[in-house]
């Protein structure tokens, strides 16, 4: 303990002594403290509690009541799943409200009971447009909303007249609201919000619009004399009523009690758990972003480390002076990276409530426990760290270091196999845990990458000294840094070992949203060319007026000039007396049809077995089409995908030939399409069904929708008409939300549709990806800047020697630029390829998660975004203009310190 003791005071006093190195060797250990503990914070803040989830959705309230059927019902334990408790025989039964005396009879005596209401409708905007905005009817006055609403300046509407806004609702509605038929207006009398949704929010007082033939409201806050427990609200639900109650959700039964026992029932999702790998690579991380700061630290003391060894002291006694480096160094970058990490949460919260959860947290509030396991942490990857380091410096020849000679020639080989073998291992690893996509595999993942990027670690060495070879071509500085990174192997291969695990982290997580971003992108089929505009014309309203068509294509010329316009046809029923809906759609021929729709899997080897079955491949596409299936040729064609050159040519002939003009290849086989006829009676709930066999083409130029273009021959075939649709807008760039908003406006005038802007997929992935992908870039780059820093402090004997046989000022810049853009373009190098490969092994991992799912669904693509890798070329260029721009002109002349 004693020699502990005088490790810990050794390496106190060269902290001070050494403050520049020691403040790198800090911030080393603290940037990446600081981004967990910022995350950890955050996630914490932003995860509910159960008393604030009760709270955000019942306000004070001890329970909602939310009016089902007119029959017993069951429900899960918050209420949102629920099902009737027998089957039903007959629809009819729904119940869309309650009154108040109704809402007090299910209720304890001394109950009391408040409506609520929720709802969506069009209002004019500030700008002179029309747009959708979410709305609440309730009593925003009443305490018992306290927790759901808060009124942030003005005070409650009450009047008829008179409405609340949040902020965002504010900016684009003004002061003053009109409804769209202008027959009411409200004046904002107060800026309020929901805790639980950011967005535009209007709040009207109740009864403002009430439901037509609906008694009471749809939603009833209760404040009862006592909790309503689980038994309860089982009572409740034999009224035909779901309940949320706050004393369930603070206390709720076993789910065995709560499960809901209906066929079909999904089971549990399958899926990755990305934590344990995120927890296991981010700790990998500082250890490797540590390792260069302790290599170079043991470097520069290797003289008074000797001294040590000399006078009698052991390589026990050398291995605990460098360890107690990563006590003391480690420990204090932890407790600044964690002090940082929560004043950057809280300074950070409001942009981050607004920007990216579009929500407000629970709390100011941090799980000591957890930021203490991160400074735990820390100081333990600190020791790992200092391990190599101490172990290198208690077997270091004393001799050569008392006499100054450094730098280790040559790697050994066993290293550089050492190194091959663990990479390979870990590559088998990493292959092998994705088989069945379980969260026990998410271990198995991690272990195979740490030993991935290990293995590389042991080969930097190598890589090292290969590398050097070049530098008999190159310039005299170029040279000297590639000589110089080579000999001093014990400090440039943890500098490059830290920019690779920096890099490789940043490529990781670039490469998993790119490939999220594609997933989406496949499972996306556009309704219109992107940015283009649709309007449907809304013919099958009760009051549609044909003279409408006129007016909205006025307004579109007005709104929009010098957009190119294209009417679109549809199927119509030739006699609307006799039928009520006619349609045509295309369908799977029966060659092409997949043998899972007509017998459903019942195991995974099922599923695993269809998949393999080109005909399975899957299908299911999100997408809003304004127009569906479509009538006419080339100009409609043109309109709707974008099409041309040959391609167009061959669909508009198929189109002459009476045929159709598809987009997904299993709609067609050797030239032809299968198209249903459906045709519902007047009256009938039912529709007449027929299939007819026509010329069909597969579009493969343009970006084809979830539209079926058809020619008007083969609606003349199936006993159809063809009638006006809508019209496509090309305005040459995406109209903004303003544009639209007057555009809609002009529509509902006219007595048209609204307009629809086809604007591309909705990426699904969590706005934390994407604020992790940026922290864990200027995680990179500041490493960079730090490892290079580090290395360069390591070479200011050579500088001096430069100094004094002469060398130009200019050199020492060369020199620091050529030294950082060594070490940090070899590590960018090895961090590009342990990132793609992290990032494969993860999405690999979670397709098998899915790779069971029936329907089937899109799997993760394995690739590469070559186009935004380019951007890690980045990271040597920062390091060597930072290297260049602080490095001093005037070579020093070192003096060796007393020891």
């Amino acid at each position: 303990m004693r020699s502990w003791l005088t490790a810990l005071r050794i390496s106190r006093r060269e902290m001070r002594r050494a403050k520049g190195r020691s403040a790198l060797v800090v911030a080393m250990i603290a940037v990446p403290v600081c981004a967990l503990g910022y995350a950890a914070a955050s996630y914490d803040m932003y995860t509910l509690t159960p008393a604030e989830t009760a709270t955000r959705t019942l306000g004070a309230a001890d329970a909602l009541l939310l009016p089902r059927l007119d029959e017993p019902i069951m429900q899960g334990a918050d209420a949102e799943l629920w099902m009737p408790a027998a089957p039903q025989d007959e629809e009819g039964s729904g119940r869309a409200g309650m009154t108040e005396a109704q809402a007090l009879d299910v209720l304890p005596a001394g109950s009391r009971v408040v409506p609520m209401s929720f709802g969506g409708l069009e209002f004019r905007t500030a700008a002179g447009g029309l747009a959708p905005a979410e709305f609440a009817q309730l009593d925003l006055a009443d305490p018992i909303f306290d927790g759901m609403a808060e009124l942030l300046d003005g005070r409650a509407p009450s009047a008829p007249g008179e409405v609340a806004m949040s902020e965002a609702a504010r900016d684009r509605f003004g002061d003053t609201i009109e409804s769209r038929e202008r027959d009411r207006s409200w004046t904002v009398v107060g800026t309020m919000e929901f805790h639980a949704d950011l967005g535009e929010f209007l709040i009207f007082p109740t009864g403002t619009f009430p439901e037509p033939g609906v008694e009471g409201a749809s939603q009833w806050l209760a404040d009862t004399p006592q909790p309503v427990d689980w038994s309860q609200v089982n009572q409740i639900n034999r009224r035909g009523v779901a309940v949320t109650s706050r004393a369930v959700l603070l206390d709720p039964p076993d789910p065995s009690i709560t499960a809901l026992p209906w066929d079909g029932i999904a089971p549990p999702e399958r899926g990755l758990n990305l934590v344990t790998i995120v927890a296991g690579l981010a700790m990998l991380e500082i250890i490797l972003l540590a390792g260069p700061a302790f290599a170079v630290g043991a470097r520069h003391r290797q003289r008074s480390l000797a001294l040590v060894a000399a006078n009698g002291g052991t390589r026990a006694h050398l291995r605990r002076i460098v360890l107690a480096d990563g006590l003391t160094l480690g420990g204090t970058g932890a407790v600044l990276g964690a002090v940082a990490a929560v004043l950057l949460a809280v300074l950070a919260r409001p942009v981050t409530e607004q920007l990216v959860v579009g929500a407000r947290f629970g709390g100011y509030r941090f799980d000591l426990p957890t930021l203490a396991g991160i400074v735990g942490l820390a100081v333990l990857t600190g020791l790992l760290a200092a391990a190599v380091p101490a172990f290198t410096a208690a077997r270091a020849d004393v001799v050569a270091a008392l006499t100054g000679r450094r730098g280790v020639v040559r790697s050994k080989r066993r290293w550089l196999i050492t190194g091959v073998v663990t990479t390979a291992a870990g590559v088998a690893v990493v292959a092998l845990g994705p088989q069945d996509g379980a969260d026990w595999g998410a271990e198995r993942i991690v272990a195979g990458l740490v030993l991935a990027q290990l293995g590389l670690v042991l080969c930097t060495p190598s890589l090292v000294g290969l590398i050097a070879r070049l530098g008999g071509v190159l310039p005299p500085a170029p040279r000297i840094a590639l000589r110089d990174t080579a000999r001093n192997r014990s400090s440039s291969a943890p500098a490059v070992s830290a920019v690779m695990a920096a890099v490789a982290g940043t490529v990781a997580i670039g490469v998993y949203l790119v490939s999220a971003t594609e997933k989406d992108e496949a499972g996306y089929l556009a309704g219109l060319p992107q940015g283009y505009v649709g309007v449907d014309y809304q013919s099958y309203r009760d009051d549609y007026d044909p003279a409408s068509e006129d007016r909205a294509r006025a307004a579109v010329a007005r709104l929009l000039p010098g957009a190119a316009v294209t009417e679109m046809s549809q199927v119509a029923c030739a006699d609307p007396a006799t039928y009520q809906g006619c349609n045509l759609v295309a369908v799977r021929p029966p060659a092409k049809r997949c043998p899972g729709e007509a017998n459903e899997p019942t195991s995974r080897e099922q599923v695993l077995a269809l998949a393999e079955d080109p005909r399975c491949e899957r299908t299911w596409h999100y997408s809003s089409p304004t127009f569906r299936e479509a009538v006419g040729g080339r100009e409609t064609l043109v309109a709707l995908t974008g099409a041309s050159g040959a391609d167009l040519d061959r669909a508009v002939a198929v189109l002459d030939r009476g045929g159709v003009v598809v987009g997904d290849p299993s709609l067609i086989d050797n030239g032809t399409a299968v198209l249903q006829v459906l045709a519902t009676p007047a009256g009938a709930d039912e529709s007449e069904s027929r299939e007819i066999t026509v010329p069909g083409h597969l579009l493969e130029s343009g970006r084809f929708g979830a539209t079926v273009v058809l020619s008007p021959a083969v609606v003349r075939q199936a006993g159809f008409a063809v009638a006006p649709a809508g019209l496509v807008v090309a305005a040459g760039t995406t109209p903004a939300v303003g544009e639209i908003d007057r555009l809609n406006l002009a529509l509902a005038e006219a007595g048209s549709g609204a307009a629809f802007v086809e604007r591309g997929p909705a990426g699904n992935e969590s706005p934390m990806l994407w604020m992790l992908a940026a922290a864990s870039t200027l995680i990179t780059l500041g490493a960079a800047g730090i490892a290079t820093g580090l290395a360069a402090a390591d070479g200011r004997a050579d500088l001096s020697t430069l100094a004094a046989i002469g060398a130009a000022p200019r050199v020492r810049r060369l020199l620091s630029l050529s030294q950082s853009g060594v070490i940090a373009g070899l590590g960018s190098l090895l961090g590009l390829a342990a990132g793609i490969g992290s990032a494969f092994a993860v999405l690999a991992a979670r397709n098998a998660a899915i790779a069971g799912e029936w329907p089937l669904v899109a799997l993760y693509p394995l690739s590469v975004p070559w186009a935004n890798l380019v951007l890690i070329l980045v990271v040597p260029l920062v390091a060597m203009l930072g290297a260049g721009l602080l490095t001093r002109s005037r070579l020093p002349i070192e003096r060796r310190r007393p020891t």
